[in-house]
């Protein structure tokens, strides 16, 4: 961590102001023996601006912001329970091992009790240099494994996009050195959605019952063409958007009446166009307290994936005037996991349900259908994919599902 010159004041006040929560900038003061008697952030900011730091105090100051008080984004994977011990084995092989490749990529397994356990990927990020032809950071990524009845969870922070790739990575490194196991990892796929499933695993989740958070509105959302859309039609749309203020008023407005969003004259629309949602910006407040956190979900793609993150958080106050006022506060990184945890198990419990709701529209006779998301099996007969399903030979779609799918008869 470098400081090259002293911090402009105007820089201070606004670090002070936006990236640091009210106790962490007053336990910084403190530390210095300096106490601080400030209701609001902007004046403790004020009081940062006018002070002359050490060195050692901005680069702590520095690594404050830049580490425990930055907003987690998280993934997740999926894997039998019954398969966890396989799993497990499978990484104390290659502990401690460098593999075989050029960003010194390290395994380790860091191992609490039987059922309390995670693995750690190290491994060298290069990019492009302003000085060197090339800037190197030494990247950890923790894969804490979480047992959840018949299923265990994967949960992993992307500080940046390449840890994903890099957990990926040491994912298919298993598996093809262990080809004597089944190890079935799964992840949420749109692709195994139709558009309008899509939308659905939105709607469901504005509407889920979360706890102890209660959810206010959408503050922005994203559409995306899909993939499989006729490119042949003459557009001048973009393949991905955001959604307009007045459109998402009305979305909003039909979730506070409880209604189902496929139902909304825009959505029905996006749907038309052959859209779907792709990013949902979302407020919840805490129930019983004052507190309020902005939770995104996105699906990208190339390579496909979906992260939930934090995107801010804070309390309302009433202000002088008896307006109600925002003030940001960062929860701690710490207190963080929790709440990513419970929303990601929301997630995925939603999407689960869509797939073994698409399977029951399926006439199977003596065949097996498995989806996305779901355990491997072995056979001689070949399947074909439709629609992120795999099909064995044979099967017979209904007419409604061929319909509304574009299954095309066989």
């Amino acid at each position: 961590m470098q400081l090259k010159k002293y911090p402009n004041r105007y820089h201070v006040s606004k670090v002070i102001e936006q990236f640091m929560s009210s106790k962490a900038s007053m336990n910084f003061f403190k530390e210095k023996g300096i106490l601080v008697l400030a209701s609001q952030k902007k004046d403790v900011a004020k009081i940062a601006a006018d002070h002359y730091f050490s060195r050692e105090s901005f680069l702590k100051l520095k690594g404050l912001i830049e580490t425990e008080h930055n907003y987690k984004k998280t993934s997740r994977l999926e894997i039998p329970s019954r398969q966890i011990d396989d799993l497990k084995d499978a990484l104390k092989e290659i502990n401690g091992v460098y593999l075989d490749d050029e960003q010194n990529t390290m395994v380790s397994v860091v191992e609490t009790s039987q059922d309390d356990w995670k693995f750690v990927i190290d491994y060298i990020e290069y990019k492009p240099g302003m000085i060197d032809l090339l800037d190197k950071t030494a990247r950890r990524v923790e894969v804490k494994v979480n047992y959840q009845q018949d299923i265990c969870s994967l949960d992993f922070d992307t500080v940046v996009s390449s840890d994903h790739k890099k957990v990926m990575q040491v994912i298919n490194y298993i598996e093809n050195k262990n080809e004597d196991i089944t190890l079935n990892f799964s992840e949420i796929s749109l692709k195994a959605l139709s558009c309008e499933e899509r939308i659905q695993l939105f709607n469901e989740f504005f509407s889920y019952d979360h706890d102890q958070w209660t959810f206010v509105e959408i503050k922005k959302l994203k559409v995306k063409r899909d993939e499989g859309e006729n490119k042949s039609k003459v557009s001048s749309e973009p393949d991905e958007k955001m959604v307009e203020n007045d459109q998402l008023q009305g979305i909003n407005s039909a979730l506070i009446d409880g209604k189902n969003l496929i139902e909304n004259r825009f959505v029905k629309g996006t749907l038309d166009n052959g859209f779907y949602f792709s990013m949902a910006h979302m407020r919840f407040d805490k129930k019983g307290t004052a507190d309020f956190i902005d939770v995104a979900i996105e699906f990208m793609s190339r390579p496909e994936k979906c992260e939930t993150k934090l995107v801010s958080s804070g309390y309302y106050y009433n202000d002088d005037k008896g307006g109600v006022v925002e003030e940001t506060d960062v929860i701690e990184s710490k207190l963080q996991d929790p709440i990513l945890f419970e929303f990601k198990n929301v997630l995925f419990q939603i999407f689960r349900r869509l797939l073994s709701d698409k399977k029951g529209s399926f006439s199977t006779g003596d065949n097996d259908v498995k989806f996305l998301g779901e355990e491997k099996t072995t056979g001689d007969s070949e399947g074909v994919a439709v629609d992120g399903i795999a099909v064995s030979e044979g099967i017979a779609a209904t007419e409604e599902v061929a319909a509304s799918d574009g299954v095309a008869e066989r």
